[in-house]
């Protein structure tokens, strides 16, 4: 029966793919003689053309070089006409070597006679100028240029002429042929069309026929399988068609009689644990993979698609490493076969996602069905990057903090050493050496404080006493600590709070902090050439105080911008170096600010320099 069937659509598949083969062989054809026509064009004419250009234009080099010769005297241009001349006769042997169309033989023989005359005619005149003994007379000028004009410039246009008459015979030929290409093909798409459009015919048929016979009844069991998986097993498919068709639809029919007898089974109550599976493997957020014992995914939650890019339809069915191209998770899969029931396989992978890279604890877990048979694995992948990243961050953390106490805790043991060892020459180097002690002290207790205060903000322990405050009456306190420095470096500074009317809250100790550590840094990179700028403004806008901070020195780096709020994070200045201290006064500005219930971010442009921003929440109005 099924030999039959596909007997029958192979018959009709040959016929068609035989029309299709003859309309490409006739297409193949015209296109070989189209081709042969225009190769016949380029190699005939095309030359020709090419060398009766050429002819013409070291003519005129040659005509050029005469005039120079007669009456600028000039005896250098000799070698140009000779070099031209020589070209001539190369470009003419190569048109007699190309003679395809009629009368272009006689037309180059008249240009070779013509030539002959006027190369004699050059060369008479070149001996008479090379006898005479005053080339430079009025009659010399007179005699030469009416030689020219009677002897060589006739020649010279009849050259000319013939030149343009063989140019003209090969684009007459050119144009003929050319007619005769499109006549070709014309023809070429009058019987293409006639072909394509018997093979479109038939092929209509052929689709007419599969639609009646084979596809029409597929639909109808299409229809059925529709019913039976709805449940409604008493549907009959009709029998109609081709017998070996109603052999396929009578099977089905049988088949659905079949299941309806075994109704008895829930099968509803099947389907209903196996979506709930479904819907609780979907919401989870870490990514899961089911594959069988053939290493093909048969689900994929949301979350996997997301990781991996693909989306589950195209997948399913599909060998693991054919979409998914991540050889470690899969040999974990495969090793896991050999894991009893309680045990599982757990590695742990860094992926790259959107420019980042992303760490997953992969966890593997073989499926048994009764004890024996290893049917598949389940595969869940935990995002570990945070846990990653509070790692790195600790490590860097320990490595910056280590750093920073050991330069001053140097300086403090190499200072003690040479006081208890007496190695110093008088009580003014000791005292030097005490001094040193002092301020490396000094720096630790300021970094430890620091480090306290910082601790203390970030776990929220530290009591704010707010209250509301005049910002121009904190910004005037704390600049006046810095007029010293600003004479020193000959710094302008600009504050600008005009149009406030209300007060901030605010504790005033730890927001005149921020101003300070803020306009300190302002001042380390700054140009102290007498162009340096700070300015400090305040304004009110949408319910908040807005200051900003801004200085024309260096400018800071686009990455270090996003990091510059960090801890121990240090940027260096135009000559290479660190000015700053710990590196943590912008990380406690930030947490002050955010104990405010305020933001703090930063602008800058390389070269330009850098404003910072923090906004604090307004209070009452002023007192006028």
């Amino acid at each position: 029966m099924i030999k039959s069937i596909k007997f029958k659509i192979f018959l009709i598949l040959a016929v068609f793919v035989i029309l299709t083969a003859g309309s490409s062989l006739v297409s193949i054809k015209y296109y070989h003689d189209l081709q042969q026509s225009i190769d016949l064009i380029m190699h005939s004419n095309y030359d020709s053309i090419v060398y009766a250009q050429n002819m013409l234009e070291t003519l005129d080099a040659q005509d050029k070089s005469q005039m120079v010769y007669i009456f600028g005297n000039d005896t250098a241009v000799i070698s140009d006409y000779e070099s031209n001349r020589i070209q001539f006769l190369q470009w003419l042997n190569r048109a007699k070597g190309n003679i395809t169309e009629y009368g272009e033989k006689e037309t180059l023989d008249l240009i070779e006679k013509d030539y002959n005359k006027y190369v004699s005619a050059v060369n008479k005149f070149k001996t008479t100028k090379e006898k005479s003994s005053d080339n430079n007379s009025v009659d010399y000028y007179y005699s030469s240029g009416t030689y020219y004009y009677n002897n060589i410039l006739p020649l010279y246009k009849d050259l000319k002429d013939n030149c343009r008459n063989l140019l003209d015979i090969n684009e007459q030929s050119m144009l003929k042929m050319k007619d005769q290409s499109r006549n070709l093909a014309n023809k070429a798409v009058y019987y293409i069309t006639i072909i394509s459009g018997l093979v479109l015919f038939v092929g209509i048929i052929v689709i007419g026929y599969l639609l009646k016979k084979i596809i029409n009844p597929v639909e109808d069991l299409v229809v059925g399988i529709n019913k039976v998986s709805e449940g409604k097993y008493e549907y009959v498919i009709p029998i109609r068609g081709e017998k070996e068709i109603n052999y396929i639809l009578e099977s089905y029919n049988n088949m659905a009689k079949k299941l309806q007898e075994y109704g008895r089974l829930n099968v509803q109550e099947i389907l209903r644990e196996k979506q709930k599976a479904e819907a609780i493997i979907e919401s989870i957020d870490s990514p899961i993979i089911v594959t069988d014992e053939d290493n093909k995914v048969i689900m994929l939650n949301k979350a996997g698609e997301r990781v991996f890019d693909v989306k589950e339809k195209n997948i399913i069915n599909t060998h693991f490493l054919e979409y998914i191209k991540q050889r470690i998770i899969f040999d974990m899969i495969k090793n896991s076969r050999n894991l009893s029931r309680e045990n599982k396989e757990v590695n742990d992978i860094e992926m790259s996602q959107d420019n980042r890279n992303l760490y997953y604890r992969v966890i593997t877990k073989p499926i048994w069905f009764e004890e024996t048979e290893n049917i598949g694995a389940i595969t869940i992948l935990q995002d570990i990057t945070k846990f990653k990243e509070i790692d790195r961050l600790k490590s860097d953390f320990v490595s910056n903090v280590s750093h920073e106490f050991r330069t001053p805790l140097t300086s403090i043991c190499m200072a003690t050493g040479l006081l208890l060892e007496g190695n110093y020459s008088d009580a003014a180097e000791a005292n030097e050496l005490l001094m040193i002690i002092k301020e490396d002290s000094d720096k630790l207790d300021k970094l430890v404080r620091e480090l306290l205060d910082l601790s203390k903000m970030e776990s929220g322990k530290i009591e704010m006493e707010m209250k509301d405050v005049g910002i121009d009456d904190v910004i005037n306190a704390v600049t006046r600590t810095f007029k010293i420095q600003l004479d020193e470096k000959n710094i302008k500074l600009i504050i600008n709070t005009k149009g406030i009317r209300k007060k901030v809250k605010a504790d005033v100790d730890k927001i005149s902090w921020v101003i300070a550590n803020l306009l300190g840094n302002a001042l380390r990179y700054t140009n102290t050439d007498g162009t340096g700028i700070i300015e400090i403004k305040a304004r009110e806008v949408n319910n908040t105080m807005l200051v900003a901070i801004s200085d024309n020195g260096q400018g800071i780096a686009e990455e270090h911008q996003k990091i510059i709020f960090g801890k121990f994070i240090q940027v260096k200045d135009k000559d290479g170096q660190i000015t700053g201290n710990s590196g943590l006064g912008l990380a406690i500005c930030k947490e002050i600010v955010k104990a405010h219930l305020g933001e703090i971010w930063v602008e800058s442009t390389l070269g330009k320099g850098s404003t910072f921003y923090f906004t604090l929440k307004l209070g009452e109005m002023l007192e006028e």
